[in-house]
């Protein structure tokens, strides 16, 4: 029993390998890492979702193996967290070969609060064409995204709406996130009026940016929205404008920034209201709603010059239609900082062999928890019949061999002393060569001669033995022989379930997987291949891990059936030998020669 529990913790600690060894998304990728997106306490500590929301993942060759990748990381792709989805992503800045540093922004569909939820980055595939779509890493309402990524496309707008901002720009080089936009508190950058920066009257809006003023208790105005929205510091202190028939209404001002550090500042406008938002938090509300205008955007200064320009650097400029979430305002400043504690890395991980490793892992990640259950129970017939094969198969062996050596002692000693002789007893029950618990010959000549020693006791010490008790004894040897072969066989019926069993409970797993498949496709109303197949090819993994139980038990069972009933021919002989040996020596009034002397030792 000691071996039984020993696999069974071994299967404990197999059950445990589908969650450590996911699925891969492709085959073609040699590499993967996984990143945890970690909005808990120890994370960026989200307290509401954040919906959908562009992640900055910064890679470096503490986290990724740029010499693995191709010179352009076009190769490289973000699958979700199923290991099935591509994610959306572009890439802001990708060296591989000088400074080996990439800034990706991945389009994550749903960013939960207070969760851990993975996603990995692949690699390694020499093939692979881009997949980068900056476009479709954000949604409709986001209408311009300024990244200031290099000098040669310093205003480009990433969404697809083209709102770029007038050349030319200065850029730092060691801006935040990259390379920034440097502002010397001359003339603004401005980015053109189009009609998806026209603001309708009451415009939900939300327009961030992350900012790094040049002096402490600097003034200037940040970006404008001419017409609707003004964004400005005032001794240090984040205030925002709403544009109205009379004076602007303004949000109170907050405490002061620190200087020459980035400070990611947004405001909200949600039809009702206007908040400010400095690094996450809010830091200042007005009942304002923002009214029409079509003046496009300003960074770093407004029109006519009013007031002063912003002197400093500003870095990843976002404005949206829509009231975004205090969430997303949160998640941005906790995740694209210095102190960004959003992402953690895994280990990179190489995929082994040809393909054929992923095509399972497809397999494994599709399938359903009544398959597991089923695959399980497999798990653990397999691990019973396994153990029943290799322990039966060690003590057939052993039995046999101690037979062989017993037979040769045994019809060696044959001639030489009666079997009511006493050697024969300390020979058997001592540690002679006719002697060992292995053998069951020998506890068979031990039955016998107690049977014997019985008779001939009864008959007064005389050494014949009547016609009926040596039947008597016979009976006694077929009674020993019987439960020999019950020890021989013993736990050979877990063999024959497993063979008979396993199929058919692979086969529940495979149909009631299948239900389940087309269950779902018809609830999603997605029939195509690519939603059926793998959910049916993970259901025959049921089968076919049945018949992984029965194929070997089945092999086993016929070996170990063999050499049983070979072991059983051999008592079957031993006990007529042994039989024939008592009638010729003990049966009648005439006894063998060399009987015809008292027995030695008695």
């Amino acid at each position: 029993m000691s071996r039984l529990r020993v696999l069974l913790s071994l299967l404990l600690l197999l059950s445990a390998l589908p969650a450590q060894a996911a699925s891969w998304w492709d085959g073609k990728w040699a590499y993967r890492a996984k990143i945890d997106l970690n909005t808990t306490s120890t994370g960026a500590a989200l307290q509401q979702p954040a919906g959908r929301t562009a992640v900055l993942v910064r890679l470096h060759s503490g986290n990724f193996n740029f010499a693995d990748a191709k010179e352009d990381g076009s190769d490289v792709r973000f699958v979700a967290g199923d290991d099935r989805t591509p994610l959306k992503y572009h890439f802001e800045k990708y060296d591989g070969l000088v400074d080996q540093v990439a800034l990706a922004w991945v389009d994550v569909p749903a960013l939960d609060a207070n969760a851990q939820a993975p996603l990995y980055v692949y690699f390694g595939n020499p093939e692979a064409a881009g997949g980068g779509d900056a476009k479709g890493s954000y949604d409709a309402d986001t209408v311009a995204v300024l990244h200031f990524a290099s000098q040669a496309a310093a205003g480009q707008d990433a969404t697809a709406y083209g709102n770029n901002a007038g050349a030319p720009l200065t850029l730092a080089e060691a801006g935040l996130i990259g390379a920034g936009l440097r502002l010397d508190g001359q003339a603004p950058v401005a980015v053109p009026a189009s009609s998806s920066l026209n603001l309708a009257a009451a415009q939900p809006l939300t327009l961030s940016l992350w900012a790094k003023p040049a002096a402490s208790d600097a003034s200037g105005v940040i970006a404008a929205l001419p017409g609707a929205l003004t964004l400005l510091l005032e001794n240090g202190a984040v205030v925002a404008e709403a544009a109205a028939g009379g004076a602007p209404l303004r949000t109170p001002a907050g405490s002061p920034i620190k200087p020459d550090a980035w400070t990611h500042i947004a405001v909200r406008a949600d039809g009702k209201s206007l908040t400010v938002y400095v690094n996450g938090q809010a830091a200042g509300e007005v009942a304002a709603a923002l009214p029409a205008a079509n003046g496009g955007l300003l960074i770093g200064g407004e029109p006519g010059a009013q007031r002063a320009n912003f002197i400093g650097q500003i870095d990843e400029v976002e404005l949206s239609k829509a009231a975004r979430p205090p969430a997303a305002i949160e998640a941005a400043a906790r995740s694209q900082g210095t102190d960004a504690r959003l992402i953690a890395f895994d280990p990179v991980e190489q995929r082994s062999g040809d393909g054929g490793h992923s095509y399972f892992g497809i397999l494994f990640g599709a399938l359903t928890v009544d398959a597991w259950v089923v695959i399980a129970i497999l798990g653990v017939m397999a691990l019973i019949s396994w153990w029943v094969m290799i322990g039966k198969g060690l003590f057939v062996s052993a039995t046999a061999k101690a037979n062989e050596r017993f037979l040769a002692a045994f019809r060696k000693r044959a001639g030489q002393h009666p079997l009511h002789d006493p050697v024969w007893v300390r020979d058997a029950e001592g540690a002679g060569p006719l002697s060992g618990e292995r053998s069951n010959l020998a506890r068979l000549l031990a039955v016998g001669l107690e049977e014997l020693r019985d008779r001939v006791a009864a008959g007064g010490g005389r050494s014949v033995v009547r016609p009926q008790s040596i039947a008597a004894i016979r009976s006694a040897l077929d009674a020993a022989a019987v439960r020999e072969a019950q020890r021989l066989n013993r736990l050979m019926v877990l063999l024959t379930i497993a063979i008979s069993g396993g199929p058919f409970l692979g086969l529940l797993g495979t149909v009631v997987g299948v239900m389940i498949t087309f269950a779902a496709v018809a609830a999603a109303g997605d029939v195509n291949i690519n939603a059926i197949a793998p959910g049916i090819a993970a259901a025959l993994l049921a089968t076919v891990a049945g018949l992984g139980v029965a194929i070997p038990a089945l092999f086993g069972y016929n070996y170990l059936l063999s050499r049983t009933e070979a072991i059983s021919a051999d008592m079957q002989v031993f006990v007529d030998e042994l039989e024939k040996r008592i009638a010729e020596d003990y049966a009648g009034d005439a006894l063998a020669p060399h009987l015809a002397r008292e027995p030695a030792g008695a």
